[in-house]
């Protein structure tokens, strides 16, 4: 392919829309509203001036996946109008702009290409001529381009978009098996240490999606598909198995949500190799699992590096699903409701864990000057998880198959309040064989005599607040009986939280944060409230089915 630009002819072969969004979201798009960052847009969304990232984000046009979703002729409509707008107004690359960033620029490829159904039709040669010069102006701007991305998801958008436009378009083929061996050989360079570093599952599901999307194209067009390739997708498959909830969807941890839905199995049968989970830590989380139920527990730092820019105060926080129905869960991700969720969303609070009254496990940087960004630089030096042998040493974190007789438990703790306060964190979890019943141990202690002086100068006499969150899915019913809360789940299931007196047991308000809808979604959370009046703490508690259907 030559740098002047004429226009292929068309399609090799009829695109697939292979990434499907969520149908609510897509209605209200259909409808004229699309919410972004915070910023709910109407009538031409482009017309608007916007943050940089809402813009590279409304460019990247991942919301056609969601008027995908619907496929009504309304939804087929508004999706044709706005890229011809977009199209109208962006004649010429401009490289220096967030929207055409590479990874920016790839994924706007993509979602082009996968929903050229929707944008199509009706156009007849002449209409369909900007569509198609784009497409190829886009591939100039990747090949040119793409090594400016940086390492991780951003890469893997890039040449992606690369590889599978080259595959799809007419005429480009003499581009396709070079982007292809491109893409498989940065991946596989890059390794599923670095995928993960972000520390987010729904990331490393969509670097997966992505490689998963580029086999399946080149298959279908009859390209060699690098061995690099089925070689990373089979090594990034039991990590996401080990991370998969009973329901099907990811933990939502490190700015990352629950994944669209079908993605994550879709991706896992285009895994060659055996169909198991990784042992041990996955990512840095820590699975149980028993029945149909899973617990999966953050066993490690929030991550460094230009990744804490999304991290999460989240260190031993945990998620439990029960068959089809998440029933604690964190709050998610707030970075689609505005700068003040996305930063309240990233404290501890926001977790199902123990929090300090007032302090997270990290803290965002107190030295930040205007126009940098939030990052977490205040973290534990040290967070370990794992099971414990006959003789109390701690062993690796593999909680053994779901079909298991014996009780899965696991042990974990982390220091983040040991500099400010003296205190570490001990959080003890035994799930039941039948996945019926949890019980939970959390401590706070000042281990040895260091310890114990700094807690004695900075402990109020009052002692020291804490509380301990389990927030609640939206879905389940809460009520609360002197000390106890009964739970309903939504098929009737009925659940019972006690604990052993030792704090305060409370119901609060809360919400699940999803970038699927336009506001956050109210539930409800308990709340065990006590004070460090001594050196160390224990309070125990228990989550168990008591009836119901």
């Amino acid at each position: 392919m030559t740098d002047s630009t004429v226009a292929p002819r068309g399609f090799l072969r009829r695109p697939e829309p292979k990434a499907i969004g969520h149908p609510g979201r897509g209605e209200q798009i259909a409808a004229g509203t699309l919410h972004l960052g915070g910023i709910t847009l109407s009538g031409d969304f482009f017309a608007a001036d916007l943050p940089a990232s809402v813009a590279a984000e409304l460019a990247g046009f991942g919301w056609l996946d969601d008027l995908a979703a619907v496929g009504t002729p309304r939804a087929r409509a508004i999706a044709q109008d706005h890229v011809l707008r977009w199209l109208r107004r962006h004649r010429q690359p401009q490289p220096e702009t967030p929207e055409w960033a590479p990874q920016v620029a790839g994924r706007r490829v993509l979602r082009w290409i996968f929903h050229a159904g929707m944008i199509l039709p009706g156009l007849d040669r002449d209409g369909a001529e900007p569509y198609f010069r784009a497409l190829d102006q886009h591939l100039l701007h990747l090949r040119d381009k793409w090594f400016d991305s940086t390492d991780g998801l951003c890469r893997i958008e890039a040449l992606a978009g690369l590889a599978i436009g080259a595959m799809s378009l007419r005429d480009r083929q003499a581009l396709a098996q070079p982007a292809l061996i491109a893409l498989a050989e940065e991946a596989d360079a890059m390794g599923v240490a670095t995928l993960s570093e972000a520390r987010a599952p729904e990331s490393l599901l969509e670097a997966m999606a992505l490689l998963v999307w580029a086999q399946e194209v080149a298959e279908e067009v009859g390209l060699d598909c690098p061995p690099e390739l089925h070689a990373i997708i089979a090594e990034i498959a039991p990590i996401l198995r080990a991370l998969r909830h009973a329901d099907g969807a990811l933990p939502s941890f490190h700015g990352g949500g629950r994944g669209a839905a079908g993605r994550l199995d879709r991706c896992l049968r285009a895994a060659e190799g055996p169909a198991l989970p990784a042992s041990g830590l996955a990512m840095g989380f820590a699975r149980m699992a028993r029945a149909r139920t899973t617990l999966i527990l953050d066993a490690a730092p929030p991550p460094g590096g230009p990744a804490a820019v999304r991290a999460h105060a989240s260190t031993l926080a945990f998620e439990l699903t029960v068959a089809r129905q998440p029933l604690i869960v964190n709050c998610g991700p707030g970075d689609g409701f505005g700068p003040l969720w996305a930063r309240a969303s990233r404290a501890t609070p926001c977790h199902s864990a123990l929090c300090l009254a007032g302090l997270s496990s990290s803290r965002l940087n107190p030295n930040r000057q205007e126009g940098e960004p939030d990052i977490l630089t205040e973290r534990p030096d040290l967070v370990w998880a794992g099971d414990c042998d006959a003789l109390g040493n701690l062993t690796a974190p593999d909680c053994g198959p779901a079909h298991s007789p014996e009780p899965a438990h696991l042990l974990a703790g982390h220091d983040g309040w040991l500099a400010s306060h003296g205190l570490t964190h001990l959080r003890e979890l035994w799930l039941d064989p039948d996945g019926m019943g949890l019980k939970g141990e959390d401590s706070l202690a000042a281990l040895d005599a260091s310890a114990q002086a700094r807690l004695d100068q900075v402990r109020p006499e009052e002692g020291l607040a804490f509380d301990i969150r389990f927030h609640l899915h939206p879905e389940v019913q809460a009520r609360q009986q002197g000390q106890d809360i009964h739970l309903t789940l939504p098929g009737g299931e009925e659940w019972l939280f006690t604990h052993d007196g030792v704090g305060q047991l409370r119901l609060e308000a809360s919400c699940l944060l999803d970038r699927a809808l336009a506001e956050p979604r109210p539930s409800r959370q308990m709340v065990i409230s006590a004070h460090l009046l001594g050196r160390a703490i224990q309070i125990g508690w228990t989550l168990a089915r008591s009836g119901g259907r």
